[in-house]
Parts: structure tokens; sequence; C-alpha cells
């Protein structure tokens, strides 16, 4: 399995300078179980366990999930995008 989040920057046109686009694409790969396992999480969280782990989402301490959530990369790897273009 795997679940993929695309995190998006657009700058709008201004002074002279086209509309940017940054895009920043980042998955997470997987098995699914057949029976859900654990408390936490939402969604597919009981049912996706990661490469390299034992136990699924939903059975991770929220620290441990977000180090490896795709959406969490995404978004970091995104800021340093934010950053310079709210420092203009």
């Amino acid at each position: 399995a795997r679940f993929t989040c695309a995190a998006v920057l657009v700058q709008p046109a201004s002074g002279g300078q086209a509309e940017q686009v940054t895009t920043i694409e980042r998955s997470m790969e997987g098995r699914l179980v057949h029976a859900p396992q654990g408390e936490g999480g939402f969604g597919y969280d009981p049912i996706f366990v990661p490469n390299g782990f034992d136990v699924t989402t939903a059975q991770m301490s929220a620290e441990d999930k977000n180090a490896i959530s795709h959406r969490g990369i995404a978004f970091r790897a995104l800021m340093p995008h934010i950053v310079e273009y709210l420092r203009g």
C-alpha cells in the first residue's frame, strides 16, 4: 500500500513576476492488515503497517507516526519555500 501527499504553495503573480507553483510530493509505503489493530489515529491507521515496522500507525505514538508521516514529511519539505515567500 502507498499513501501520498502533495503539498503545494502557489505564489501569485506580482511585480512583473509570473505565478510560481511549488509542489512537494512524499509517500509512505507499507502493507494493509485484515483486522484493525490499535486505538490511535484515524482513517486507515488501524489497518496500515508502514515498511520497517511491525505495528499499525494506530499503535504508534503520535511522535513516531509524525516522524514518518507522508503528510508531515511533505509539509516539512515545503516549509523553506513558505518561509522564503513570507520573507519576500
